[in-house]
């Protein structure tokens, strides 16, 4: 079985992306384009998984139709929070149901001993839970260390596990491959 890269081409993604990339931008504007970037990486991926449970409340002679998200569904984004704050700033305001962890991915002892984490992490069966593992640049072997602990530990399905990048060098997805290749992964760029 093959790696699931979603090699993301909308037209915007693209822009911001490129312009990250190449960091030809000023500090403001570049913060900004984070930002935009986040926000839409994150929907590409919830949006196969977000459903909508419709309300109709009933006035005196006409409906009122309200829509929300449904309750049992959870979203968890799990990155180093000091990589990627400018990507996540608004996210919570797009999709009320998500909750961030940040992780240092290079220290799995960390996040087995991360109490806070394992405490507030909704139990699988309960929900229907998506998990999101977000980086600006994913280069280095450290992911599959915290997709290790995901399935084994928390008993996440693989199928359920999603990464998201702006770019990623294709010596990783290699490595991801051959461990996961069941994994989905989110990004704007591969680089050789």
């Amino acid at each position: 079985m093959q790696l699931n890269i979603y090699l993301i081409s909308h037209p915007i993604i693209k822009l911001l992306s490129s312009s990250i990339v190449s960091s030809n931008t000023e500090k403001l504007i570049a913060i900004n384009q984070y930002k935009n970037l986040g926000l839409l990486l994150i929907y590409e991926i919830t949006r196969k998984y977000i459903q909508i449970q419709t309300i109709y409340i009933k006035n005196i002679n006409t409906y009122k139709e309200i829509s929300l998200l449904k309750p049992y569904q959870h979203y968890y984004i799990f990155t180093n929070l000091q990589d990627t704050y400018k990507m996540l700033s608004e996210i919570e305001l797009i999709v009320p149901n998500i909750q961030i962890f940040d992780i240092e991915y290079k220290n799995i002892s960390a996040i087995q001993n991360d109490q806070n984490l394992i405490n507030n992490f909704i139990h699988y069966e309960q929900t229907n839970t998506q998990i999101i593992i977000l980086d600006n640049v994913l280069k280095e072997s450290h992911i599959i260390q915290l997709i290790k602990y995901l399935n084994l530990y928390k008993a996440i399905p693989i199928s359920r596990i999603h990464i998201a990048c702006i770019a990623c060098y294709n010596h990783i997805l290699n490595i991801i491959g051959m461990q996961y290749p069941e994994l989905k992964i989110y990004t704007t760029k591969i680089i050789k």
